[in-house]
């Protein structure tokens, strides 16, 4: 209706300037007025490394130094080699003006990553740009990591362009985007086997050939020396078991189910370890089987796309709450099948579950001190309790996660059924 349309026209447009409000007084005058509050957890370790790479020392002295008596948690730089080499330039720099670039770069890459989805995803007739503008800050995840300086803004946008790339047919441009994610953190790698299944070869090799590269410029720049420890040494250690209370891996659900390395680096569990990573393959290989590997139509791709993405971040060994922030991409693809009416009910209950668990619930839980809640409830009868409170945003992605491979599974013909597109803001 007219009168409907003009009024959910007027609260999108609310809602974008309250966010541009939101970015312009936390992200743009707190950090030039010295003001800014966020955690840079993500970013501490990788300038470090920079300043270790300007004065020829190793980045990885302190995370090797720890790994074997400690959890991953907090043991400093585990990026690849690439990483340290250009972090040199902003270790140069003082630390203040060093942190305003890093976060003007990760909150640059947040909101372009969020439109490019909502371009690609959202029907014509919508305001695409301001409702992914919007989202970028309001999904809970997504903003924490512009908080905490989190290297998953540039995973988000490598997701972002490869999607685009996928629809498209652009083989290169795919494999480029997500060999460049790769970069950053190694689990967008793992979609390059996507371009496998759809005999995708050059945007295969496209993919494989800059993480090769990246490691060859690495070890020209650093050493080969950092990059066989970080094959050697690091990338082994971020394999293992981990059940830590903030990660929502499916390793780290079967690792609290077991209270195993939750707290502490307990002995190894072969056993434990065999079912995380047999169970962490099988969620990759479906989503890899539910390619299509001839032509297919754009909603199937976009199905596809969004639960490999889901894939990976449940697949991870280590997937922190802000990790949740690429689960953007699957939600805002479920955003656009709904609105043409190309989406099976049980994938959109998944879908709001998953956005309400993790982007509603997750926040307010932190916020009301179940940080600091669940370590208090360690030896008491509300253990067990605690631990699966905290795993409930894993809970939800793996059950998004089976909603869209059963969708994939159907027939065509019965995938659902086109409805009229509503128009948002549009005149009558």
């Amino acid at each position: 209706m007219p009168r409907s349309r003009r009024l959910i026209g007027a609260l999108v447009a609310a809602t974008t300037a309250s966010c541009v409000l939101v970015v312009l007084i936390d992200f743009v005058v707190a950090p030039l007025t010295g003001h800014f509050t966020g955690r840079f957890d993500d970013f501490e370790p990788i300038l470090a490394a920079g300043r270790a790479a300007n004065v020829g020392a190793d980045p990885y002295g302190g995370f090797l130094a720890h790994a074997p008596t400690s959890l991953v948690t907090n043991l400093g730089f585990d990026y690849m080699p690439l990483i340290a080499v250009l972090a040199r330039p902003l270790a140069l720099l003082p630390y203040q003006l060093a942190q305003t670039i890093w976060l003007w770069c990760i909150l640059a890459a947040t909101i372009t990553a969020s439109i490019v989805m909502a371009r690609a995803s959202l029907p014509e007739s919508w305001p695409r740009a301001a409702v992914g503008f919007c989202v970028a800050i309001l999904f809970a995840p997504a903003l924490y990591n512009i908080w905490h300086g989190q290297m998953n803004a540039f995973v988000l946008l490598s997701l972002a362009l490869a999607f685009r790339a996928w629809l498209r047919g652009d083989q290169v441009g795919c494999g480029l985007a997500l060999g460049l994610g790769g970069i950053a953190k190694v689990a967008p790698a793992a979609l390059l086997l996507l371009l496998l299944r759809r005999r995708w070869w050059r945007g295969f090799f496209a993919g494989a050939g800059t993480l090769a590269g990246s490691l060859l410029a690495g070890g020209l720049l650093l050493g080969f020396d950092r990059v066989r420890e970080w094959l050697t040494g690091v990338l082994p250690v971020l394999s293992r078991a981990d059940g830590w209370y903030f990660n929502e891996s499916l390793g780290a659900l079967l690792s609290r189910i077991a209270d195993h390395n939750v707290f502490r680096l307990d002995a190894p569990n072969p056993a434990l370890q065999l079912v995380i990573t047999t169970a962490s393959l099988a969620c990759l290989v479906a989503a890899v089987l539910a390619v299509q590997s001839g032509e297919a139509s754009r909603d199937r791709r976009s199905l596809e796309f969004g639960a490999a993405v889901t894939a990976m971040v449940l697949a991870g060994s280590i997937a922190w709450w802000d990790d949740y922030g690429n689960l953007l991409i699957p939600l805002v693809i479920l955003v656009g099948l709904a609105a043409r009416g190309r989406l099976a009910r049980p994938s959109m209950a998944a879908g709001v579950g998953l956005a309400l668990v993790a982007g509603v619930a997750a926040p307010l839980f932190l916020a009301l001190g179940g940080l600091a809640w669940a370590p208090g409830t360690h030896g008491t009868p509300w253990w067990p309790v605690a631990l699966q409170l905290d795993s409930l945003p894993a809970y939800a992605a793996l059950l998004l996660l089976v909603t869209l491979l059963w969708s994939l599974a159907r027939p065509p013909a019965t995938a659902g059924r086109q409805a009229p597109v509503p128009r948002i803001g549009a005149p009558a």
